[in-house]
């Protein structure tokens, strides 16, 4: 080998475990949520046992294949500022994942605010806006329905 194919053959390595090697650590770090049916309403329930207050709830289906229910919550931390988040459920689990790609499809700007999509069984939650403090008191209790 000379020198020029060894050095093509070190960056074409290189770039394979640039681009590999984090793929893989996210695919090890951050499994799917497997898909499983959540009885109830598993955000309202996160959001009562934070101590946090619900202003509203309007019923919502989303129009897309499979979604099979949602609400639409309006929140309220103590400062009074107010949050909206959205569920949906789905009847099987190709459908709740078409609906996160597609949400996930669709770049942020542009009439579409940044904003968290967290996935419970066969409910999916948008969070407005993204990380909020209000969010970060409620996934703690979201996190005991997964799974």
């Amino acid at each position: 080998m000379n020198e020029v194919d060894t050095t093509t053959w070190t960056v074409f390595l290189i770039l394979i475990l640039v681009i590999l090697l984090p793929i893989g650590w996210i695919m090890v770090v951050l499994p799917a949520e497997p898909y499983h049916v959540v009885q109830g309403e598993p955000l309202r329930e996160a959001v009562e046992n934070s101590g946090i207050h619900i202003v509203s709830a309007i019923d919502y289906n989303l129009p897309i294949s499979g979604a099979t229910g949602g609400k639409i919550y309006t929140i309220s931390d103590i400062n009074g500022n107010l949050f909206t988040i959205h569920t949906q459920s789905f009847d099987s689990v190709e459908s709740r994942d078409a609906a996160i790609q597609l949400h996930n499809a669709q770049s942020a700007g542009r009439g579409k605010p940044v904003e968290d999509v967290m996935v419970v069984g066969n409910h999916i939650i948008y969070a407005k806006p993204h990380m909020s403090e209000i969010i970060r008191q409620v996934l703690p209790e979201l996190q005991k329905k997964r799974a």
